[in-house]
């Protein structure tokens, strides 16, 4: 079974919007779940949060292949407005007006995808001793997808 948030990884970073900003292939700063330690940003993490299965009832009583994710993708920056401009970007590209995530990417068949809730931001407080903040703007997509 293909891994829908690596898919969604795939398409991004198939946009040179995005990669202009985080970077491309090998050196691309997307990363599952957490960033590394000394990380350079900008730079985003993907996560995903739950997965929900559509079922059918029937004689063929099962999974019908339809299934719903909620993904979290964190953006982070040295600035608000660059992790903001970020978050848009994306927006921008998976759920239009420059783009939609649709047709198949890492094996899997993306069917549609909403923005689940809206951009928040907050600031990650300084653990080095400086002054110096992480600004991270977070955005939550529904991806409705094919999962044979």
């Amino acid at each position: 079974m293909a891994d829908v948030a690596s898919g969604f990884r795939t398409y991004l970073l198939a946009q040179s919007a995005i990669t202009n900003l985080i970077g491309s292939g090998a050196s691309a700063r997307f990363y599952p779940d957490e960033l590394p330690q000394g990380c350079t940003l900008p730079a985003c993490t993907y996560s995903k949060i739950s997965v929900r299965h559509e079922h059918v009832i029937g004689s063929d009583w099962g999974r019908s292949g339809f299934a719903a994710c909620r993904l979290e993708i964190e953006c982070y920056a040295l600035t608000r407005s660059q992790s903001s401009d970020i978050a848009d970007t994306i927006m921008d590209y998976v759920c239009g007006p420059l783009g939609r995530l649709r047709g198949v990417y890492g094996n899997i068949n993306f069917l549609d995808v909403m923005v689940g809730d809206g951009a928040r931001t907050y600031a990650d407080s300084p653990t080095d001793g400086s002054d110096d903040r992480r600004y991270v703007t977070v955005i939550e997509f529904m991806v409705n997808y094919f999962d044979d």
